[in-house]
């Protein structure tokens, strides 16, 4: 049986956004997906005859875990990767950052969606889109919703006044079970976003677990509302309805496809994207992208997802 490795090392993101290149490359053949141990989960649950291939070192590793395999596909294609790749069996990834820099300095142009270019670096055939196995599905009885809390990029984040209108909103609109997820660091605002929601039924489940648990209880959700980062890609390939705020960020930077419709962004800011993965400060100051979020508009838009 011929057998191909796919390597994309890490974030969780652009491991989520490889899967539908997985899924491709599996119907020709059994398929080694090569990432970082943390990510292990991700991989876990793409469909089709994939073996998660967790690595731990640098490139001597993979050029070992290489050797059996008959064509390497490099969506990583740092300096590890392409000192550990070096045959006529390797085809790799090839990110314009050029175009990138247009996106950034207001060009007007956008960033092909990186799901679709990946499944070209194996094939002109097939669908990109993410895709993992949802093995649980929300109880009927009551609307479960799940708000991103916090998160690395703090110009990407959603405002915690935004996020605790945004739950009291759900609960006492819809009478939803809202639950703040995301890592242990983002623990103290979602404390406080729960303070601030009263005796609604707003949980703070951030820091709970690792990727895995992550992964379980967003597909629990009927709902979630997430800044552009990775638990929204998670939420996608599962198929759990997503709200995208974009802040900092947008489409034009190539994670979602142009046509992704579910994106909430202010109108009228001109400025954005200015930061590839969001940024730490707002280079004009006022942090328009984020200062003018109306949460009914949020909620409005999230909630036309699922009606």
């Amino acid at each position: 049986m011929v057998r191909n490795l796919l390597v994309r090392l890490h974030s969780l993101g652009d491991v989520v956004l490889a899967s539908g290149t997985a899924v491709e490359m599996a119907r020709s053949g059994s398929v080694g997906f090569a990432c970082r141990e943390v990510y292990k989960p991700i991989v876990e649950r793409i469909p089709g005859n994939i073996e998660v291939i967790p690595v731990t070192g640098g490139w001597r590793e993979l050029r070992r875990i290489s050797s059996g395999f008959s064509t390497v596909v490099d969506l990583q294609n740092n300096m590890t990767t392409r000192l550990a790749f070096t045959g006529n069996n390797v085809k790799r990834f090839r990110f314009d950052r050029g175009l990138r820099r247009k996106v950034l300095h207001g060009a007007g142009v956008c960033v092909p969606w990186r799901a679709g270019e990946y499944l070209k670096t194996w094939s002109d055939q097939g669908s990109p889109s993410p895709v993992l196995k949802r093995y649980q599905t929300p109880l009927e009885d009551r609307l479960t919703v799940g708000i991103v809390a916090g998160g690395r990029w703090p110009m990407k984040t959603i405002p915690p006044g935004v996020t605790a209108e945004l739950a009291r909103l759900f609960c006492d609109t819809e009478g939803a079970d809202v639950f703040l997820i995301g890592n242990s660091e983002d623990a103290p605002v979602a404390e406080q976003i729960v303070e601030n929601c009263g005796y609604r039924s707003v949980n703070n489940v951030t820091g709970e677990g690792g990727i895995a648990r992550l992964i379980s209880r967003i597909e629990g959700f009927d709902l979630l509302v997430s800044p552009d980062s990775g638990p929204a890609h998670i939420a996608s390939a599962l198929g759990v309805p997503v709200l995208v705020v974009f802040t900092s960020t947008s489409p034009a930077l190539g994670f979602w496809p142009q046509n992704f419709k579910g994106s909430f962004m202010v109108d009228s800011v001109p400025c954005r994207p200015c930061h590839r993965h969001g940024g730490k400060n707002c280079p004009a100051g006022d942090q328009r992208c984020r200062r003018l979020i109306v949460p009914r508009d949020v909620f409005e838009e999230a909630m036309c997802l699922i009606r």
